[in-house]
Parts: structure tokens; C-alpha cells; sequence
């Protein structure tokens, strides 16, 4: 594997963004693995692409909004955003419930991003 391929590491969301800390935890990761000079990206699959709806009100929970982040990755140099197209059909879901425009992926893609990627890190 090359240096570039070596530096490359793939986020991978599955879980709904409130009653686990999985979603936290995986936005944590993406904001401090930012700081050193990866090439990251961020796949929304399964339950995943919740993170990423828009209104979300947690508020009876008593916990932050975590799509509201989301947007600002670009600045933690986070640019590359794909979500499984059968996981949004699934739940009822199009580009335009999403706070960010990722790039829609099939199964087959996302299993090409498994190979391209030096770490793979489901949240």
C-alpha cells in the first residue's frame, strides 16, 4: 500500500445518533483525526444516515444536536461524505432531509471504500 493509501481512513456511521454514544463518539473521532493530515472521509449507513437528518430535537433527552456539526467538517479537514442509498430508501429518506450533501454510494461502492481505506473505524 502506498504512503497516500496509508494516510487514508474511512468513519463509518451506523448507529442512530441518540441512545448510544456511538455517533458522538465517531463525530469525536472525525473532529480530532482531522488535526493530523489524514485523508478522511465519513460513509452514513444502516441507522447511520440519522446523524445526518435535518430538525432533529433532542432536547427531552437532554443532549446536544449532533447533525448540527456535521456542516463544519470541511473545516476540520473533512471533505469526503458518502451515505448508502439503500439506507436512506429504506427509512424514507432523501438528499434533501440530509444537513450535508454527501455523495450516494451503493453496496458496491462502499465496498470499494473498504479496500481503498488503510483503516476502516465503524462508530
Amino acid at each position: 500500500m502506498s504512503a497516500e493509501a496509508m494516510k487514508k481512513v474511512l468513519v463509518v456511521m451506523r448507529h442512530a445518533p441518540y441512545g448510544t454514544f456511538y455517533a458522538f463518539e465517531g463525530l469525536q473521532t472525525l473532529l480530532i483525526m482531522g488535526a493530523y493530515e489524514l485523508d478522511l472521509g465519513v460513509a452514513f449507513v444502516d441507522d447511520g444516515v440519522y446523524v445526518i437528518t435535518r430538525n432533529q430535537n433532542p432536547k427531552a433527552l437532554q443532549v446536544k444536536q449532533v447533525a448540527q456539526t456535521f456542516p463544519a467538517l470541511p473545516d476540520f479537514e473533512v471533505h469526503r461524505f458518502y451515505v448508502l442509498e439503500d439506507s436512506l430508501k429504506e427509512r424514507g429518506l432523501t438528499l434533501d432531509d440530509l444537513v450535508i450533501q454527501p455523495q450516494v454510494i451503493d453496496r458496491a461502492a462502499l465496498a470499494a471504500l473498504f479496500e481503498e481505506h488503510a483503516a476502516v473505524l465503524p462508530f
